[in-house]
């Protein structure tokens, strides 16, 4: 593409070329895509014009790094010119009488006032003339860091020319101030300890090792055989793969031992800049994102989303470490950064804990809706009883939605001898638990049974699922397709306005209204599956008809809501 490319959806330009296939492996993508971080074409042209140089530059650079050859880039002229300065300055210390090479004294005297400048004779605007005046020091420099002279038609030796040139008439005037008698002046050297492209080559090299796409794929490999290829395995390692995309999209396919403490902690910066939503941010890749929400103020990432993506890459940066050998050191949790941010999360967590669940209105709101009292449907999708069931089993159990979502008919059982109802959420037939604590028997409320659930239950096949008209989503199971309907019909026809999440907002007020009856937050631990500190907690097991007893405490809120009788 031989001018800036505009991104339809953001507006930004960027230079796009694609690689040539014979250098791919050297520089590591299919296409070369640079952000000119502009909106306004007229400022984008001359960004264009430098960064196609640089790219010419560095697909030169590839080729002759395939052929085994070093290569001077544009980008070391300032580093060649700096270090050649110091070696000047360094050797006027020992012998001073060297200034005179950059200065022309008449053959009579010693006069300083008679003394003219070397670059003083030369005219600054002839290409030639500066040519002729710097290209031994160059070839002479050049030879001794055993690099080649480049070709005079290419942008490396017209850089050369000019970083040599404005460093030689800055030797030439520090030279008549020393000449004169003034030593206190100091030159500044600001690129003399940057590598050179070839020195950069050689220290990536020591430091090659697995990119981070490949340590992900052997990560998420040894996950699926580790926890096995299910569901909720898959789950994870879409949610991490989102992470590892994003950090490549931001720093590129880093080889592993590059990623410093520095650079998370830039990419910690960058997380928290990522818009949450907002129109026309799907498909954008993070440069893109970030540029988008800064420009129109789009909502960002909080502390417990850029607290989850981080421990992600620790992961598999930890994997690198540990079964792989790859890294010397896990840079996120090494540098503390994961301590301090759940630090300010729990913090932000508890300013923010009583928008987490619904209120004793909210839930009277909530079921006395018209879905509950059978006068609204869904107007396009038929989710069976499902719609119905699963807010009223959420907030009587405290059980995730994907749990309950999942069970098959013959979950829903009754203890011999106690005659307790009860749920058996356990893995197994395609079902998926969260933690080993969520294995558990969840008895069911007087409510749900005056309800009809059992009802409900007995009016399916008994070798099916307890609702049969949710289909599989492959990342996010049987809960999906409802959880957002449901969402939206809170919002909708509810008109319910409230912070608490739609469906897991359930499990907070279970746990809430528990606390409020006084039940003993063992009991209810046991009930919504959330472990208990302890070695004496994985003895035993958690009596049904306890939990049973403490859960007639529990609020009545079909009652509240007029879904039945006093």
């Amino acid at each position: 593409m031989t001018k800036p490319w505009k991104h339809p959806r953001s507006g930004i330009f960027y230079l796009r070329r694609e690689v040539p296939e014979d250098i791919r492996q050297i520089i590591g993508k299919r296409e070369w895509k640079v952000s000119l971080r502009t909106r306004d074409f007229a400022t984008a042209r001359p960004r264009f014009a430098s960064e196609l140089i640089r790219c010419e530059d560095i697909f030169f650079a590839a080729r002759e790094q395939l052929a085994g050859r070093p290569r001077v880039l544009s980008s070391d002229a300032p580093k060649l010119a700096d270090r050649w300065a110091q070696a000047v300055l360094e050797s006027w210390e020992s012998k001073p009488e060297d200034l005179t090479d950059f200065l022309i004294q008449p053959l009579d005297g010693d006069d300083a006032t008679d003394v003219q400048l070397a670059c003083d004779v030369v005219d600054s605007s002839s290409y030639k003339a500066r040519q002729n005046a710097v290209e031994g020091f160059m070839k002479s420099v050049l030879a001794e860091h055993h690099l080649p002279v480049p070709d005079a038609s290419e942008p490396a030796y017209r850089s050369l020319v000019d970083a040599f040139y404005s460093r030689w008439c800055d030797l030439c005037r520090m030279a008549l101030a020393r000449f004169a008698g003034d030593w206190r002046e100091a030159m500044d050297l600001p690129f003399v300890e940057k590598p050179l492209a070839v020195e950069q080559k050689a220290a990536e090299s020591k430091l090659s090792g697995p990119r981070l796409s490949e340590v992900f794929r052997k990560w998420a490999d040894d996950k699926r055989l580790t926890d096995g290829d299910t569901r909720s395995t898959n789950k994870t390692i879409s949610e991490f793969g989102a992470t590892v995309t994003r950090f490549v999209e931001l720093y590129g396919d880093l080889h592993v031992p590059r990623i410093t403490r520095a650079l998370c902690q830039e990419f910690k910066t960058a997380l928290s800049k990522l818009p949450t939503k907002g129109e026309g941010i799907r498909g954008l890749a993070a440069p893109e994102l970030i540029a988008k929400a800064e420009a129109e103020g789009l909502p960002t990432a909080g502390l417990a989303t850029v607290k989850k993506q981080l421990r992600a890459l620790s992961a598999v940066l930890n994997f690198a470490v540990q079964r792989l050998a790859a890294m010397d050191e896990e840079p996120i949790s090494a540098s503390g950064m994961l301590r301090s941010i759940a630090k300010a999360a729990r913090r932000a967590e508890t300013r923010a804990a009583e928008d987490k669940h619904y209120t004793r209105q909210d839930l009277v709101a909530i079921f006395s809706s018209p879905l509950f009292k059978g006068q609204w449907q869904p107007p396009r999708s038929d989710f069976g009883q499902a719609l119905y069931w699963l807010p009223l089993l959420m907030v009587y159990t405290g059980a995730r939605r994907e749990e309950l979502a999942q069970l098959l008919v013959s979950d829903v059982r009754k203890e011999e001898g106690s005659g307790i109802w009860y749920l058996s959420i356990a893995p197994g037939d395609g079902k998926t638990v969260k933690t080993s604590s969520s294995r558990r028997k969840v008895p069911l409320h007087a409510d749900l049974l005056a309800l009809g659930f059992i009802d409900y239950r007995n009016s399916l096949p008994a070798e099916g699922r307890l609702f049969p008209k949710l289909e599989e989503h492959p990342e996010n199971g049987y809960g999906h397709a409802v959880g957002k309907a449901w969402a939206k019909y809170l919002k909708e026809v509810v008109g319910l306005e409230s912070q608490a999440s739609p469906s897991h907002g359930f499990r907070h007020t279970f746990k809430t209204l528990c606390r409020e009856v006084g039940i003993e937050t063992a009991v209810s631990d046991w009930i919504t599956g959330h472990s208990i500190a302890g070695v004496g907690a994985d003895y035993g097991s958690n009596p049904l008809g306890r939990m049973a007893r403490e859960l007639e405490r529990y609020p009545s809120i079909a009652r509240d809501a007029g879904l039945l009788q006093e």
